[in-house]
């Protein structure tokens, strides 16, 4: 899934109690194909892209560039150009993304190839030789960007326009252990036109796969997620999924598997602590969900989708005892 999501977007947010791994598995994944990787702490008094990026001196008549900016500009030069390199924001929702984040949520959905960020409002002279204009830095295509996500009390909710743009993974407290085999084959870096390349095959083998994932979610969930939630999805959401489930097929999944994640982590997480809907909503979206799935897949059942339904369900099974123990007082 983790893999499949590169293809997908170039924002990840990575769920999870700590402990889970959230911000080992980029540094792991980073190492085991020979990307470069840079960790940002987050810090709770974020509000703007400064904080981020650095600021402009001009007593000094220079720039304090961040760790940030320092990944950033390092991934367009000869020696990273033509490799992944993943930025991995620590505890993002410490501060909230879509203030000290928005210009790069809004670059990302650009169609250019490498969108510019502007540093500063006027050309500095001399210029940093990545630079354009003396004030913007091209947004490097290998470049990923990493969000690690806690949620309790000292973090604050994600907004749905950052949901909408990334690939979201939600870490479980245990994992079953498995055993790796050794390869015989010798390790070489992958590259970021080789990932490109692969994610490229993957897309043009399994399009038959995503064209069969995408009509059953029209056929069998448009309707009953806005008849009962008023929820439903825009192109953006189609795109990814042409991308994603051919990836997680070439990879060893199954279309079924892909449905159930992109499901869970993108459709339900929108009908999740809901106070306007009645229990039987969600049986009901049960239901639609149980009675078609064979139609998608028969090898792999909705487990995560399901999961996700039944705690709503539970929880309003909670609040209504709540309540009646509150009227009996």
């Amino acid at each position: 899934m983790f893999v499949a999501g590169l293809a997908m977007s170039r924002l990840h947010l990575l769920e999870g109690i700590s402990g889970t791994g959230k911000t080992s598995l980029p540094l792991a994944f980073a190492e085991a194909v020979g990307a470069g990787v840079e960790v940002i702490p987050v810090q709770a008094d974020w509000r703007d892209r400064q904080q981020l990026l650095g600021s402009y001196n001009a007593f000094e008549g220079r720039f304090h560039e961040s760790l940030f900016l320092q990944a950033l500009y390092r991934a367009r030069t000869p020696r990273w150009k033509d490799h992944p390199l993943f930025i991995v924001l620590d505890e993002l929702n410490l501060s909230r993304p879509e203030q000290y984040f928005a210009d790069f949520i809004s670059a990302l959905e650009q169609p250019m190839k490498e969108p510019l960020i502007e540093l500063v409002s006027h050309a500095v002279q001399p210029a940093p030789k990545q630079f354009r204009e003396g004030r913007f830095l091209p947004l490097p295509r290998n470049v990923w960007f990493v969000g690690t996500a806690n949620h309790d009390e000292t973090t604050l909710e994600i907004a749905d326009k950052t949901y909408d743009r990334a690939h979201v993974l939600e870490l479980p407290r245990r994992r079953e252990p498995f055993d790796v085999e050794e390869s015989e084959c010798e390790k070489y870096p992958l590259g970021f036109g080789q990932l490109q390349h692969a994610f490229g095959w993957a897309r043009k083998r399994n399009a038959k796969a995503a064209e069969q994932a995408l009509s059953w979610l029209d056929e069998h969930l448009k309707d009953p997620l806005y008849a009962l939630f008023r929820l439903g999805w825009g192109n953006r959401l189609d795109r990814q999924m042409r991308v994603f489930v051919p990836v997680v097929v070439a990879g060893g999944g199954t279309k079924g598997e892909a449905v159930d994640h992109i499901v869970a982590t993108r459709l339900l997480r929108r009908i999740r602590d809901r106070h306007d809907v009645r229990q039987e909503a969600y049986r009901q979206l049960r239901e639609a969900i149980e009675t078609h799935w064979a139609d998608l897949d028969e090898g792999s059942g909705p487990t995560r989708s399901l999961a996700v339904i039944e705690s709503e369900i539970k929880r309003l099974s909670f609040d209504r005892a709540e309540e009646e123990d509150g009227e009996d007082v």
